[in-house]
């Protein structure tokens, strides 16, 4: 079973005498005194779902593909380029990590169209890694839009996405992965990026839609666990970025959103953790959220899961991170796009644009899973439901989600009404808006503590009696 201490702890740690922060351990973290201990300035977006509008942006065809998403499409190219702006202004900003989806539908077009994006980045020289996500490689999707009609484009292959990539990542590595597009990369002297490939892009696994779901494969493992105990005999500092989850990030995700989990997430965390990888950044599920897994319940085996919200949908964030390891500290902040030059009120856009995208999914999910419970509801019961999943869904996304007393005595009083269904979906909509642990926006963790295990071994207790 896994024990998640998230916001939790926070309120713990001032009993602690701690500042807002949670340790967890990192391979080689037992550092040279005598020698300087590196540092890394580096930013975090994610699922940017880059379109170029060459493709089309008229007609029945793109509406209707918009109107059943979430993603603003039409204004990816410019909130990206915003973004970036942004990044350019940080001082003393070293790397870029994106963890996948960094296209609509992994069109030729929009691949070429995001390294353009990203490249006033390595101008400044800045480095930049990428991985794919689910979206990018050999998939079906990718077409252009005319009126009523959509036409078959352009895909891009595996080696053909590390080519269009190499100078993001794929020419740095200082090794790769035979049968993924997994690799290392060192941003600077002493740390290691660890860049796993999660995906399924087989052609059987593409063969009607792109594959939503996940997987390290035993092969992939064997050799993360490899390279891992090469950084712990070279005293590499490791953590690692892949599309998918390995921690759940709110209690009903494996019952209804487990394709935004790697596949046997808890073995599969359990093992990275026991090879000393503990640290994650994923992207996948479009929420700013952090999690962690301690798989032992004792503080001595941790998994952190850092999720880093869309370019592309609001709140549109991007995470600044600092990891001093002189310290023992890394600073996470989080920056969102409020404004892009062709609208005048971005922020209000975005925000109705989020609410009316997930209301569509609702009217199409719940259904769909009641239907399968062998469940029928009336239309105002149905309607009732949909807005408040839309709204609990969308304050997850903005992360530091707080349901208000209202919401949370509706939500208790379907768990005790008696009635199973209600209950059980009364359940499972408490655990999407209740978000007891890190913060998710703006947090200090400290990797390299020595008392780490003390700590949570002190957390476990307190939440044993409490």
């Amino acid at each position: 079973m896994i024990n998640q201490t998230r916001r939790h702890f926070l309120k713990t740690s001032a009993f602690l005498g701690a500042s807002a922060s949670v340790g967890f351990s990192l391979t080689g973290c037992n550092g040279n005194s005598e020698t300087e201990s590196p540092g890394l300035r580096f930013a975090v977006l994610s699922d940017l779902h880059v379109y170029d509008t060459s493709l089309g942006k008229d007609g029945s065809a793109f509406e209707s593909y918009v109107a059943s998403d979430r993603k603003m499409l039409e204004q990816s190219a410019e909130i990206l380029s915003a973004m970036v702006e942004k990044l350019l202004a940080v001082d003393g900003l070293q790397a870029v990590i994106i963890p996948g989806d960094l296209t609509k539908d992994g069109e030729l077009v929009c691949h070429q169209k995001v390294t353009s994006l990203l490249q006033p980045l390595r101008d400044a020289g800045v480095a930049v890694f990428v991985v794919p996500g689910n979206h990018d490689i050999n998939n079906p999707d990718a077409v252009s839009f005319s009126g009523e009609t959509t036409t078959q484009v352009e895909s891009v292959t595996a080696s053909k996405f590390a080519e269009i990539y190499q100078d993001f990542g794929y020419d740095a590595a200082i090794a790769r992965h035979d049968n993924s597009l997994s690799y290392v990369a060192e941003p600077v002297e002493g740390i290691w990026l660890l860049g796993l490939d999660s995906c399924k892009y087989s052609d059987e696994d593409n063969a009607e839609s792109p594959e939503t779901s996940g997987q390290l494969t035993s092969d992939l493992l064997n050799w993360i666990s490899d390279q891992l105990s090469s950084a712990q005999a070279q005293n590499k500092t490791v953590f690692g970025m892949l599309h998918h989850g390995i921690v759940p990030h709110f209690g009903s995700q494996p019952d209804f959103f487990s394709e935004y989990l790697v596949d046997d997430y808890e073995n599969v965390g359990k093992q990275l953790a026991t090879s000393g990888l503990n640290l994650v950044f994923t992207g996948h599920f479009h929420a700013q959220d952090i999690v962690s897994a301690d798989y032992n319940e004792d503080g001595s085996l941790m998994m952190y899961d850092v999720e880093t919200g869309s370019v592309v949908t609001s709140p549109c964030p991007f995470r600044l991170i600092d990891l001093d390891t002189a310290s023992g500290t890394m600073s996470i902040t989080s920056t969102d796009i409020d404004s892009i030059d062709s609208m005048e009120d971005f922020a209000t856009y975005k925000e109705s644009f989020i609410y009316t995208g997930m209301m569509n999914l609702y009217k199409v999910m719940l259904p769909e899973t009641l239907e399968k419970m062998g469940v029928t509801l009336g239309e105002e019961e149905l309607a009732t439901l949909e807005t408040l999943a839309a709204a609990l869904h969308v304050a997850h996304y903005k992360g530091d989600e707080a349901a208000d007393q209202t919401t949370l005595a509706a939500l208790t009083q379907m768990i005790n009404s008696g009635d199973a269904t209600t209950a059980y979906m009364g359940s499972k909509l408490y655990q999407l808006a209740v978000d007891d642990g890190l913060a998710d926006n703006s947090v200090s963790l400290s990797p390299w503590s020595e008392n780490t295990a003390m700590i949570h071994n002190l957390l476990h207790r307190i939440q044993q009696t409490a």
